[in-house]
C-alpha cells in the first residue's frame, strides 16, 4: 500500500454516497476532460492570459476536489490564485507542479476503470 496516496479513494467514494458507479463516471470525465483542461491553462499561461489561467485552473480545481487529492489540489490552487492576483512570474513553475500531480492523479486514476473498482 502506497503510505503517500495521490488521492483518497475512501473518501472519493464518500462523497458520492458509497456509489461506485458515479464514481467511476466521475473518472471517466476526468480521465477525457482534465487533460484539456490542463491544456487549456498552459495555453492561457503561454499567452500570457492570466484570466484565462485563472480561470482553467478553477475549473481543474473543482474536478480534483472530487478525488481528495491533496498535491494536485494545491498545486491547481497556487496557480490559479497566481493568476487571479495577475501574477504570472511564476506561472511557468507553478503550472509545472500542476502538470506533474495532475498527471500522478490521472495514472492513479486509470486502474479504477481498468479493474471494474476493484479498489
Amino acid at each position: 500500500m502506497n503510505p503517500n496516496p495521490v488521492f483518497d479513494f475512501d473518501e472519493a467514494l464518500a462523497r458520492v454516497d458509497q456509489d461506485r458507479e458515479t464514481l467511476v463516471m466521475m473518472v471517466e470525465l476526468f480521465l477525457e476532460h482534465g487533460p484539456k483542461d490542463l491544456a487549456q491553462a498552459q495555453a492561457a499561461l503561454t499567452a500570457g492570459d492570466a484570466v484565462g489561467v485563472a480561470r482553467w485552473s478553477h475549473r481543474l480545481k473543482g474536478a480534483i476536489l472530487q478525488f481528495c487529492a491533496p498535491a494536485a489540489l494545491q498545486a491547481c490552487k497556487e496557480l490559479e490564485e497566481s493568476a487571479k492576483a495577475g501574477n504570472l512570474t511564476q506561472g511557468v513553475e507553478l503550472y509545472a507542479a500542476l502538470e506533474r500531480e495532475v498527471h500522478r492523479l490521472l495514472a492513479d486514476l486509470r486502474p479504477i476503470l481498468d479493474q471494474g473498482m476493484a479498489a
